[in-house]
């Protein structure tokens, strides 16, 4: 897996995942938008509109052109003569833009209607305005219809005239001009005559219907405020949502991981309710199979080659995930036959034993030490009983720094021999460099990752920890964040009682006894052995009656 960023390219199902996590920020915004529209019905001024209609006719409709252009007329309505005169009519002061804004005119589709509609802060000037408009219009048509028509009856006027003046000077012996003459003076008659009748009888169109008095204000409207506010309302709570979500350097789910940092995902278990304390997974449960695909995946990257293999499990950040994924790996393993055994070396948790119902005893940290051997602390969990299990022990704190030694590493190489798989529960990468130094003991790593606990940040420091190492990083293994109390962990024991020590004393004295005819020059210079477990000889004093007070302070000093 890469620790290079990537471009954030979000496809549908990250978008419906944002709104599922975010779906309160949509919640308020919506609420806002009602409240926002709600306040302006309330507040906002009232306006009130009214509609006059007009039929509008052709002047001519004997000539070619007899339709009216609508787009046009519409122009004409709110045109500087027709606005002129509705002033006047109105008797306002109010300017050209004034009463242009307040106007809109509209024709419906196929028809020859404008619809002249009026706004204005009370219903009566509403009513007014708009039939106003009406009349000024209709009477600007008509003022220009007869305008036509006079031109037209005056230059024919003129014509006649003239002929009648040319035939008067024509004399009566010119029968042939006079009988021409005569001849165009009466068709001009005759048109001019047309034409007064025509502009007698002018069509310039109708008022189809008055402007009637509103009854309730157009704007506000409710109807349209409060929809539009809850519209509104949702696309800021969305944009909110997703400015917020960016904003998170959590990690949300493992589309986040695929999308970020472009990381594989092995096991991806979202959060519900088999899933929120997951515990130790049955066999046949639906999440415990989820595990057994997940070992599949696991063997068949590991191959099946003759070497035993170790397995890493290591989380992101701090917390139990990790503990409870490997006690489910171990676990699943366990069941198809194989020789598995789990080593607790996240020495701050007791979860895996917890979980495998294995009672606090002494374990990795007592072998480390070399106080005891793997026979002695080796540990079968209570379910499935053929896991074999290595606690942490109970001297976690003298040992904190040998995870990162050469004996951890002897002790690695005698597990191997030990068990078909060994799965090493470890701290987390944002804790130290344990998990690191680990990794490279391991054939494969697994990181767990805790959503919504786990950064962006954590994996990332993760991941280089582990690139640095050249460990085997095949995906990640993404869960519910797992809360402490989910699991019963016993606290790491604390030094025996006078009265425990004084049971056990007998039967330490018998071991002591064993170890001192067996390696007897060991003793002797005051070292014990632990080649069983294939760590070679330790450099702590020897151990008395179970007395580790020598050690602490060789540790100390």
């Amino acid at each position: 897996m890469s620790t290079t960023p990537r471009a954030e390219a979000m496809e549908i199902a990250d978008y419906a995942s944002l709104l599922r996590r975010r779906w309160w920020v949509m919640v308020v915004g919506a609420a806002l938008g009602v409240a926002a529209a709600a306040l302006g019905v309330l507040y906002l001024p009232d306006v009130y509109t009214a509609k006059a209609t007009v039929l509008v006719t052709p002047q001519n409709p004997d000539s070619r052109n007899a339709e009216v252009n609508l787009d046009t007329e519409m122009g004409r309505v709110r045109g500087v003569e027709v606005v002129k005169r509705v002033q006047q009519l109105l008797g306002t002061t109010d300017g050209f833009e004034t009463l242009i804004e307040r106007v809109t005119v509209t024709a419906p589709r196929d028809s020859a209607l404008l619809a002249i509609s009026y706004q204005a802060p009370t219903p009566a000037q509403a009513q007014e305005g708009a039939n106003a408009f009406a009349n000024a219009y209709l009477t600007q048509r008509r003022t220009r219809a007869e305008s036509r028509f006079k031109k037209q009856v005056s230059g024919l006027q003129d014509q006649v005239d003239k002929l009648r003046d040319q035939l008067d000077r024509t004399p009566e012996s010119n029968i042939d001009e006079r009988t021409l003459i005569n001849g165009q003076l009466q068709a001009y008659s005759s048109r001019l005559a047309d034409i007064r009748i025509e502009a007698a009888d002018v069509a310039v169109g109708e008022m189809l219907s008055l402007a009637a008095l509103p009854k309730k204000p157009s704007f506000p409207d409710p109807m349209m405020f409060l929809p539009a506010g809850l519209l509104a309302g949702v696309l800021f709570g969305a944009a909110i949502a997703l400015m917020v979500d960016r904003a998170d350097k959590r990690v949300r789910a493992a589309s986040d991981m695929r999308r970020v940092l472009g990381a594989q995902v092995l096991l991806n278990l979202p959060r519900g309710r088999k899933t929120a304390a997951l515990g130790i997974q049955s066999a046949r449960s639906r999440v415990g199979q989820r595990f057994h695909e997940l070992c599949h995946a696991i063997t068949a990257r590991l191959g099946d080659g003759p070497g035993n293999q170790v397995v890493l499990v290591t989380g992101a950040s701090e917390g139990i995930g990790a503990n409870v994924v490997a006690v489910n790996i171990a676990a699943a393993l366990a069941r198809t036959g194989s020789d598995v055994m789990l080593v607790n070396a996240d020495l701050e948790s007791g979860v895996s034993s917890a979980l495998l119902g294995v009672a606090d005893r002494k374990g990795l940290s007592e072998v480390l030490l070399g106080t005891s051997t793997l026979s002695e602390v080796e540990a079968r969990a209570a379910m499935p009983p053929s896991l074999r299990v290595l606690p942490r022990g109970h001297e976690t704190e003298l040992v904190v720094d040998m995870l990162q030694g050469e004996r951890m590493s002897r002790l690695i190489d005698s597990l191997r021999d030990r068990s078909r798989y060994v799965i090493i529960e470890a701290p987390s990468t944002s804790m130290g460099a344990d998990a690191q130094a680990l990794a490279q003991l391991a054939d494969l790593v697994l990181m767990v990752v805790e959503v919504p606990k786990t950064r962006f940040s954590d994996i990332r420091d993760g991941l280089r920890q582990l690139e640095q190492v050249g460990a085997e990083l095949p995906g990640a293994v993404v869960i519910p964040w797992q809360s402490d109390d989910s699991v019963t962990v016993p606290p790491p024991a604390k030094p025996a009682a006078a009265k425990e020590k004084k049971s056990k004393k007998a039967k330490t004295d018998r071991v002591d006894q064993a170890v001192a005819k067996k390696d007897g020059e060991e003793i002797a210079k005051g070292a014990v052995g632990a080649d069983e477990d294939g760590l070679s000889t330790t450099t702590f004093p020897a151990v008395r009656n179970g007395d580790v007070s020598t050690i602490k302070d060789h540790v100390k000093s």
